[in-house]
């Protein structure tokens, strides 16, 4: 049988994953595959960027996939070349420099874009941004933002989400004064309650971080180079650095243009293909995070990578029935060093649902459960990883909690007397140490009794950890 032509628009974290699990499922013996990335290069971890920034990693540290790995499985990788238009008639692809590609399957994984507010004087006569002026999206972002920081004194961050703190991050350890505006009353509105961002806050502070609250950027100051930023209040804050994280938005035009149906994302179904209208169209698909499944745009690393395994199970022919219905939400992260965990809701929704919380901001520790039906529907952890994986696992499962809330806010003494080895022995082989990759504790012992002798080697066979990298210790 002569092959299908698998085009796939997007070389990121999604894109590159997708065919990475095709062809882990047999998938180069029923398709040729091109790709298209945007960047002159293989794919790498954007989660680590901000390692990156902050010096723990180096830029060669984060690939996932460097160009040897395309070449060494025979896929067609068109790097820096960016697709500009996608005609579903003619059932083909054309990019910026004139080049055509045909497909008999496509997928679109063209992910997302920072967002920029309307600040005054953001961009040079040019059209672009004012020197000292950044977005972090992009290695060559992280690596252009490094060389203004070894010249810089003050920074500021606009955006206190997960991706501006961990900016802010990076150039705290440049040795940067460091500022933070976020136009919310608190920090990580999308994950955290007040209380727990409060305490969150009172860390950073403590780290020399300067944090501006409920503050609207306005305008970026200076002829030529950045110096400084004025507020909605009419007050100023000088700088000569600037770095924009106000969120993000998918890349749906591409989609749009075509006459596929986008709302905030591109429309799919549970198999993940997309819609014209309300009629899915053949042989096209959306993945990552310019997909919109049944309402919701995922911006979490777990959440795309369900998708890419069950497209891949369907397109492999592994299990051609296989369907996305959306992900739980869990993850494990670490905030510029604080270990953070959040799962479902963060606030009750009913009038019946139970909160259950702890607080110690002296110590950095901020616990919250929401219970519903006498079940996890949600938790915050700050500042506590130990009593994580039996909360996740709990989250997972659906399982009843304890009567005693207690003995779910606080670890037993027994795994608590010695982290590394008895904490260990008592998590159950079904939790979930890597949340990114799904990997249990019983895949990782496998692992280790399969030959896998080292961290490295265990990361490698199971994928643990090449994602956050929260899992690792």
């Amino acid at each position: 049988m002569s092959k299908e032509r698998l085009v796939v628009i997007g070389n990121g974290m999604a894109g590159a994953r997708f065919v990475d699990d095709l062809v882990g499922r047999g998938g180069g013996d029923r398709f040729d595959v091109v790709m298209f990335g945007d960047e002159p290069c293989g794919n790498y971890n954007r989660i680590l960027l901000s390692s990156v920034l902050s010096r723990s990693h180096k830029p060669d540290d984060i690939f996932i996939n460097p160009l040897s790995w395309y070449a060494a499985r025979q896929i067609t990788l068109h790097a820096g070349r960016r697709i500009e238009q996608i005609d579903l008639r003619a059932r083909q692809v054309i990019a910026a420099d004139g080049l055509t590609e045909q497909y008999d399957k496509l997928i679109i994984a063209t992910g997302s874009s920072p967002v920029i507010p309307p600040f005054a004087n953001v961009r040079d006569e040019h059209g672009t941004f004012k020197q000292g002026v950044f977005v972090f999206r992009t290695l060559d972002d992280c690596e252009r933002i490094m060389r203004s920081a070894a010249t810089a004194r003050t920074a500021a961050v606009i955006g206190g989400g997960l991706l501006g703190l961990e900016a802010a991050r990076g150039l705290l350890n440049w040795g940067l004064e460091t500022h933070v505006i976020h136009l919310m009353p608190h920090l990580m509105e999308a994950q955290l309650d007040p209380g727990a961002a409060d305490v969150l806050r009172r860390q950073f502070e403590q780290m020399g971080l300067f944090t501006h609250l409920a503050t609207r950027t306005t305008a970026i100051l200076g002829n030529g180079h950045v110096e400084g930023l004025e507020f909605a209040d009419g007050s100023r804050l000088n700088c000569d650095l600037v770095v924009i994280a106000a969120g993000i938005r998918p890349n749906a035009k591409l989609a749009a243009d075509a006459g596929l149906t986008v709302n905030r994302g591109i429309v799919v179904g549970d198999d993940l293909a997309c819609r014209a209208g309300n009629v899915p169209v053949s042989d096209v698909f959306a993945v990552g995070e310019c997909a919109e499944h049944r309402g919701r745009v995922y911006g979490l690393v777990a959440p795309l990578w369900e998708q890419t395994a069950r497209l891949a199970d369907r397109l492999s022919g592994r299990n051609p029935d296989a369907v996305y219905v959306g992900s739980s939400v869990s993850t494990k992260l670490k905030v510029m060093g604080v270990d953070l965990a959040v799962m479902g809701d963060k606030e009750p929704v009913g009038e019946d649902d139970e909160v259950v919380s702890y607080s110690e901001p002296s110590r950095g520790i901020y616990k919250k459960l929401i219970v519903r039906n006498d079940r996890l529907a949600g938790a915050i952890i700050l500042g506590d990883g130990a009593v994580v994986p039996s909360l996740l696992q709990t989250f997972a499962s659906g399982s009843p909690l304890h009567d005693n809330r207690a003995e779910i806010l606080f670890t037993p003494a027994a795994a608590t007397a010695v982290r590394g080895g008895d904490a260990a022995a008592t998590t159950p082989d079904s939790a979930r140490i890597c949340d990114c990759n799904g990997v249990s504790k019983a895949q990782i012992i496998e692992a280790v009794l399969g030959g896998a002798r080292s961290v490295q080697a265990v990361c490698d066979v199971t994928r643990a950890s090449t994602g956050c990298g929260s899992g690792r210790p």
